[in-house]
């Protein structure tokens, strides 16, 4: 027959299927590490982007808490009594100091702020000792003739002169020092609004006995949440931005205050210094990095208007000194990173400017890849968030070289199989290119059903070669997709069951339908308020004990609430309001009462499971109300009316283990229950009619 001449048909084919085979290989490997790659950002990306808008919604939940939480704390009876009796004291206390006295103010002054001064930070230059002799008595006293140190100033109960405003100070400091602590907020001051005089403090820094309109401190917020008190209704709590607190040693807090009620009129106010580290565990879920998926070098701060950050960076927590070593190495102030080493914060000192800030502050949310404020490459998703009035900026960052690590493998696995493959394919020529036909088919209906969607088994395990290799890799990304799917529908499930906690079942089709401002008028709720008092006492503060008793009362709570078809309305650690009634044409005034009687039997019993004798106690009023669904980017379910302030008055003056209950609520429960009037209860305006309530004893089988 002969040798086949070179330009034969088949040797041509030969060269052409061997050509078309070298061409496929490097085209399908090209392909797989492109659509790896944009696959590896794709993803990160909607993680970031899935994660910014759960921290959002997170952190604003979080940040409304604390404002709610010194908002109550201002209404609280024990609270304003504090006030009134300190306030009094302070009245009557108007004795200036001695020449020797002051000057241990001067040197109280100077131990306090020189190391502002010597890590750069302004300090006022006018006289810092209190003009009042009122002011000048309560440092005295309670600063200087302490015995404990900065830090430890709190602890001093009575400073044992015998005045009115110690006694008073004796009898509240320690609660109020416990409602500080329990509350996460670094300090609790008392300013009468008719002086302006800061009057009391826990924590006895020099602000306490100035003046928060025209003292040294004014400039540092005091002013400014007064003067905003004055423009809200009595009730609402103001914020003003992070700022360096130079009593505080310069420490950089964000200030909250809240207007303190006497007989209906304004005459103290309540601030509250929330320190970084609070906001920054806010946004970090308390730095749980693997909760938030953010591996190895992924982080989540909070950026002001002016381009600085509110919170500390995951870099700054993990070592702050490797972080100061970091800056000063990118030749930056020192002078800044002295005031970072003195306040332990790099907020309100690091600057970050990139896309994913700008566009945050814009109001608008960014999704992509960043420069970092040191310098390194990330993917990073931002949004605005919304404080207090405080227009700021979240960043999520997760450094691009840990989230493309697999890549880089993957570039070398299919460079080695490159190398195997084009010499066996040279060599094997028309053989090999048509044993590969035939699994070529197999290999394009598994991208097929890649594309729709299915599931591509089987294409692995075509053979221990380059094709095996490469329908292993189209079942792993048909897996990596089918993951990713299974990922969304996880989060979709998670959304719809947040939603089903805030909303409730009555109303959640309407928010899913897109309906917002919902709002509905009820002429048959009956309204419950629950307070549980002395848990932070009982437990020492320890809050791993108080997050677990926590726990456990929820759980209660929720499992009583399905029972008895009870709506939650608000819950925090000491409170919670229910409403029942909604919905229907009855006001389920029974239903209440047992719901209530079981709760306040199911809080003492997790009280005595812990050796611990719980005070909790109960309100119930009954009638028209307004309910509804506020907020677009946050979902609140809320409720307003007579009923509501009449509940959380019944709560407040009711004692340990008791229900009191309005004449609607009264006339309305079947017999059986047996009622006893309360009388010459006070509220905050006039005298309350209430009646003491107890279920009926359980009938016998």
């Amino acid at each position: 027959m002969g040798t086949r001449p070179p330009g034969s048909l088949r040797r041509r084919l030969e060269f052409t299927l061997v050509g078309v085979a070298l061409v496929s290989v490097l085209l399908l490997s090209g392909l797989n590490y492109v659509f790896a790659r944009v696959l590896i950002s794709d993803s990160v990306e909607a993680q970031l982007g899935v994660l910014r808008d759960t921290r959002v919604q997170s952190i604003e939940r979080g940040a409304d808490r604390v404002q709610d939480t010194v908002s109550t704390l201002a209404v609280t009876p024990s609270v304003v009594t504090a006030f009134d009796r300190l306030a009094a004291g302070y009245t009557e206390v108007d004795d200036s100091l001695t020449s020797a006295q002051l000057s241990e103010l001067e040197a109280l002054y100077d131990e306090a702020l020189q190391p502002l001064r010597d890590a750069g930070q302004e300090v006022p230059t006018v006289s810092l000792v209190p003009t009042s002799g009122s002011g000048q008595f309560v440092q005295y006293q309670y600063i200087a003739q302490n015995p404990d140190g900065f830090d430890e100033r709190d602890q001093l109960d009575d400073a044992g002169d015998g005045t009115s405003y110690s006694r008073a100070h004796a009898d509240y400091h320690p609660l109020l020092r416990s409602l500080m602590e329990t509350s996460g907020l670094s300090d609790l001051m008392f300013i009468d609004v008719d002086t302006a005089e800061v009057i009391y403090s826990v924590k006895k820094r020099i602000d306490v006995g100035t003046n928060a309109a025209d003292g040294p401190w004014a400039e540092n917020g005091l002013d400014a949440v007064l003067d905003a008190l004055a423009t809200v209704p009595i009730g609402e709590t103001v914020v003003s931005d992070t700022a360096f607190y130079a009593p505080a040693r310069g420490q950089a807090v964000f200030l909250l205050a809240s207007s303190i009620r006497s007989f209906g009129d304004a005459t103290g106010a309540l601030v509250a210094q929330l320190p970084v580290q609070a906001l920054t565990d806010l946004a970090t879920s308390g730095q749980d990095w693997e909760l938030l998926g953010l591996d190895e070098t992924g982080d989540v701060y909070l950026v002001g208007a002016d381009g600085t950050l509110r919170t500390d960076t995951r870099e700054w927590l993990d070592d702050p000194e490797q972080f100061l070593e970091e800056h000063f190495d990118r030749n930056a102030d020192e002078s800044l990173i002295e005031q970072m080493r003195l306040v332990g914060s790099a907020a309100l000192t690091q600057r970050v400017d990139n896309r994913a800030v700008e566009t945050a502050l814009s109001g608008d949310t960014f999704v992509g890849t960043v420069t970092t404020y040191d310098g390194d490459k990330a993917f990073a998703a931002s949004g605005p968030v919304r404080i207090g009035g405080l227009d700021w900026a979240v960043v999520i960052e997760k450094d691009r070289a840990e989230a493309t690590a697999g890549l880089s493998s993957l570039l070398r696995g299919t460079l080695v199989v490159m190398a195997v493959l084009l010499p066996v394919t040279a060599v094997l020529g028309w053989w090999l290119a048509r044993s590969l036909t035939r699994p070529f088919g197999q290999l394009v209906d598994a991208a097929g059903r890649i594309a729709n969607g299915e599931p591509a088994s089987g294409v692995g395990s075509l053979g221990n070669n380059e094709l095996g290799d490469v329908g292993r890799q189209l079942e792993s990304v048909a897996a990596r997709l089918a993951a990713e799917e299974a990922a969304l529908v996880a989060e979709e499930e998670q959304i719809n069951a947040v939603l089903a906690a805030v909303v409730p079942a009555r109303l959640v089709d309407r928010v899913r339908s897109g309906e917002q401002g919902i709002a509905d008028l009820v002429d048959t709720a009956t309204v419950i308020s629950v307070l549980v008092d002395g848990m932070p006492e009982a437990t020492g503060s320890n809050q791993d004990t108080v997050f677990e008793i926590t726990e456990l009362l929820v759980v209660g709570v929720v499992q009583l609430q399905e029972q008895y078809v009870v709506d939650h309305v608000r819950r925090s650690t000491s409170s919670a309001l229910f409403a029942a009634g909604l919905g229907v044409d009855e006001p389920q005034v029974d239903a209440a009462a047992e719901f209530t009687a079981a709760v306040l039997q199911m809080a003492q019993a997790v009280g005595a499971e812990f050796g611990l004798s719980l005070s909790v106690r109960a309100g119930i009023a009954a009638g028209d109300v307004a309910s509804g669904v506020i907020g677009e980017r946050q979902l609140a379910f809320s409720m307003w009316g007579e009923p509501v302030t009449m509940a959380f008055t019944l709560a407040s003056l009711a004692r340990s283990g008791e229900i009191l209950v309005d004449e609607a609520v009264r006339d309305e429960l079947e017999t059986g229950w047996d009622v006893e009037v309360r009388e010459g209860l006070f509220g905050l305006d006039d005298t309350v009619e209430a009646w003491a309530v107890r279920p009926p004893p359980p009938t016998e089988a």
